[in-house]
């Protein structure tokens, strides 16, 4: 089958999936997303059409029990696999909690019935699911992970319970990668961002950091993101877009990377004594609060991330995700500036010129910026990388004494 048609500048993975499928890739297609993995990384890109299919490609290197999809190059050492969501080799409970009947059969032996479609919230490749199953007022949370982690992501949670860190109740968990949880306490924080006051909110979340910091889990945090500053660095491939980018765009992300690679190394070295347990992936998505009192934390999710670190990490990933937020809700300009008053209060806490550990905040802070900025880069959605970029300068230069 010979290869179909292709742009004239796409990066490798596009490449190997389109040498792969040939005339069986009828759509265009489109970059979801891109994550270091292995010695490679993870991309998904969404392939258009009346009913549209999503295809992953992983070069990371690294072996799964089960092949899926295609398998590119010496099968105990591929080039790289490609498979169509929900077949991913490394979360097999995913593509059963995917379809409506076997989602059914699915959580009734967890002892829960449902009367709706699974719906899906997250997907991050090769690492985990989140599904909100509901039947009738009731909704249940399944979340699908490599069956390896599941008893360990129990035994954190718990943990973390016990320690007073208010994560959901776990009600049934299974070694094929799954856990079942009920809803967090409270409302989510992005449905009472207009109402929230930031600083009595950030003293909140300061509150939730130090319960989580007085668990001992046993284990390490994920990787901080300032170890991985090459790996977001060697994806700035400016031959496929800069054709089409604003002066602007690439003065900003000039800047951006000086500030990633400026630092001294020593600058970025976190003591030992000062390493405690972090959740390891905050954002305001993972937040709940109090319905009547907004700026109160009630519940925290997402909990697979947390263990012995850096918590400067947990500083710098709020502040990213905020700048990306504030970019992504620019045509709701009420949510975009409770995002942006909420961001300027932690700059202000976290980035404060007089902090000892100013300057690993704002070296995170930014590798953070930089591989928000990177999705849409990838997907040719220029101004909105371009406004991402702008919004973490002012931040990081406006913290400075």
């Amino acid at each position: 089958m010979e290869p179909i048609d292709e742009p004239a500048s796409v990066s490798d993975e596009e490449r190997m999936l389109r040498d792969a499928l040939g005339d069986g890739l009828a759509g265009e297609l489109r970059v979801l997303s891109r994550e270091p993995f292995g010695s490679g990384a993870l991309t998904g890109f969404e392939e258009a059409g009346a009913q549209p299919r999503y295809w992953y490609v992983d070069t990371s290197g690294r072996r799964v029990d089960a092949e899926t999809g295609f398998v590119l190059g010496d099968p105990e050492h591929p080039e790289a696999r490609i498979w169509l969501h929900p077949a991913d080799p490394r979360l097999p409970a995913l593509a059963p909690a995917s379809f409506p009947d076997a989602a059914a059969t699915l959580m009734a032996r967890l002892g829960v019935s449902i009367d709706r479609p699974p719906e899906l919230l997250v997907y991050r490749p090769g690492k985990r699911a989140m599904f909100r199953m509901r039947a009738g007022e009731r909704e249940t949370y399944l979340k699908i992970v490599r069956p390896a982690a599941s008893a360990s992501i129990v035994e954190l949670q718990e943990s973390l319970r016990a320690g007073g860190v208010p994560v959901p109740h776990i009600t049934g968990w299974s070694e094929l990668g799954i856990v079942l949880t009920e809803t967090a306490a409270g409302v989510p924080l992005t449905s009472s961002l207009e109402e929230l006051e930031p600083e009595r909110l950030l003293d909140s979340i300061e509150a939730l950091r130090q319960r989580f910091g007085g668990v001992d889990t046993g284990r390490e945090a994920r990787a901080s993101l300032g170890l991985r500053q090459e790996w977001y660095l060697g994806r700035l491939d400016r031959s496929r877009w800069a054709g089409g980018a604003s002066a602007v765009l690439l003065d900003r992300l000039d800047a951006v990377t000086a500030l990633v690679t400026g630092p001294d190394a020593s600058d970025l070295v976190v003591e030992p004594a000062e390493r405690r347990t972090i959740h390891g992936d905050l954002h305001v998505g993972q937040l709940f609060v109090d319905p009547a009192e907004p700026s109160a934390i009630t519940g925290v999710i997402d909990i697979d991330t947390a263990g012995l670190g850096d918590p400067a990490d947990d500083e710098a990933a709020l502040m990213g995700h905020l700048v990306a937020s504030i970019a992504l809700a620019r045509e709701s300009p009420g949510r975009a500036a409770a995002f942006r008053r909420l961001l300027d209060a932690a700059a202000r806490r976290w980035l404060a010129p007089d902090r000892p550990d100013r300057a690993r905040v704002a070296h995170r802070t930014a590798v953070h910026v930089l591989a928000h900025a990177l999705s849409p880069l990838e997907r040719g959605e220029l101004a909105t990388a371009e406004a991402q970029l702008g919004i973490g300068l002012e931040v990081l230069a406006g913290s400075r004494g």
